[in-house]
């Protein structure tokens, strides 16, 4: 049997624990995607939004008495071990609603969540496979395929052009000799 001062620890101990637990409450929440990421690429940055939903219901910017809601994103490949975090950035024009912008620096298996700092937890996601880098776009040739044949066509008609100058000068001075020879001849 317990004697007394063991049964007053017991009470004790019971009542602290008792006062701890409303403490505790209300320290979980859920982090809600607005949408499935699509295709992900090393490189190329991937705009997320999603709600953080104290007990998974409760849109929250701010718990109370603790702070703001600062969600941060962790994402380690898998292959690599290479780990990645960026913030979430709260937006203003609705409540529990953040956004986050995130570029995976290599391809391959990426796992990642999401912590709605300072809730309790991590909110987890499927891993992404992330593609390699889109291969460059081949840039146009600065000078269109025809260049050639338009140089050569402006090579042409500059000589073309030169030619039929030359031939009516020529024709003009033909014609002024020949009056006086027509005068003569009359």
């Amino acid at each position: 049997m317990l004697n007394r001062f063991s049964l007053r620890a017991v009470i004790a101990v019971a009542a602290l624990l008792a006062l701890a637990a409303p403490a505790l409450a209300g320290g979980a929440a859920v982090v809600s995607l607005d949408s499935l990421p699509g295709e992900v690429r090393a490189g190329q940055t991937l705009h997320l939004g999603f709600m953080v939903l104290q007990h998974g219901t409760r849109p929250v910017h701010n718990w109370e008495g603790v702070g703001p809601v600062e969600p941060l994103l962790t994402a380690t490949n898998k292959e690599t071990g290479e780990t990645y975090q960026v913030k979430a950035q709260m937006d203003a024009t609705k409540l529990g609603h953040f956004t986050i912008d995130v570029t995976f620096p290599t391809d391959g298996t990426w796992e990642w969540e999401i912590q709605p700092i300072p809730f309790e937890g991590m909110n987890k996601f499927d891993p992404l496979t992330v593609l390699p880098p889109a291969a460059p776009a081949v840039e146009a040739d600065p000078v269109p395929a025809s260049a050639p044949v338009a140089g050569l066509a402006r090579g042409v008609l500059l000589v073309g052009g030169g030619a039929l100058l030359i031939a009516a000068a020529a024709i003009e001075l033909f014609r002024r000799q020949r009056p006086e020879k027509a005068a003569a001849v009359q």
